[in-house]
């Protein structure tokens, strides 16, 4: 019964986006690639997804939400075999043996409009130069027609300043700094600047931020009801 309140609140959620034109996201783990220089003090991929995941949630009519391996959706795909668990991780944005896009196979399985996936090309910190460099690549995909909306490859840099010691305090600026031009990228194509709303607009209109959650929050409310329910 549990499953069943789970059900209802995601088809419940689903309608409410659909009705005010929102569009859903998942947001993929980065993949790593050959340039990528390790550190155990800072853990690129986990801080250039919670930064990119900070930009996008920024977006008009875009709600973002992070993979999850534990989704219901995909346990129950790898359940009924529908899905390998070798598929579940990066590199997201690579093709099927059928030609589909990895992301957009668990992207159907999740019930999401788009989907992004990219992998973390170039990282490292130069300490006599005192900077530190990432690159990050991705693409954009429709998840219902398999297309790619845009593929983006952008550089961050980070230089401490004379007071500054902590490599990671460069380290964040570079990536913040390349999320923001992603970020920036994809607000442009979904929602370009003609279509954004002015500041006076923004003013009049609901906080449909504060209205989904409210929402959310009763329909899990609900849901755990449910769950606990006896028939």
């Amino acid at each position: 019964m549990k499953s069943l309140g789970v059900l209802i609140v995601a088809l419940l959620l689903k309608t409410s986006f659909a009705a005010d034109g929102t569009r859903e996201l998942v947001l993929f783990p980065f993949g790593q690639g050959a340039a990528v220089q390790p550190t155990e003090e800072f853990n690129v991929e986990v801080e250039a997804l919670n930064a990119l995941y900070a930009q996008l949630k920024e977006v008009p009519n875009l709600y973002v939400a992070r993979f999850r391996e534990t989704n219901p959706s995909i346990r129950r795909a790898i359940e009924e075999n529908r899905i390998r668990r070798d598929r579940l991780t990066p590199p997201f944005n690579e093709r099927e043996a059928d030609g589909t896009w990895r992301a957009a196979r668990v992207g159907a399985l999740l019930g999401v409009d788009l989907a992004f996936a990219g992998r973390i090309e170039e990282f490292s910190y130069d300490p006599n130069q005192r900077e530190a460099i990432v690159t990050i690549s991705g693409d954009l995909i429709d998840v219902n027609t398999g297309e790619v909306l845009i593929s983006v490859a952008e550089t961050g840099r980070g230089r401490l300043g004379s007071d500054q010691e902590d490599p990671n305090l460069a380290r964040i600026e570079a990536v913040a700094q390349a999320t923001k031009k992603i970020g920036d990228a994809i607000r442009a194509r979904l929602a370009p600047p003609a279509e954004q709303p002015t500041a006076a607009e923004e003013k009049k209109q609901p906080d449909r931020k504060r209205e989904r959650a409210v929402f959310t929050l009763f329909m899990l409310v609900l849901g755990a009801v449910l769950g606990g329910s006896q028939f």
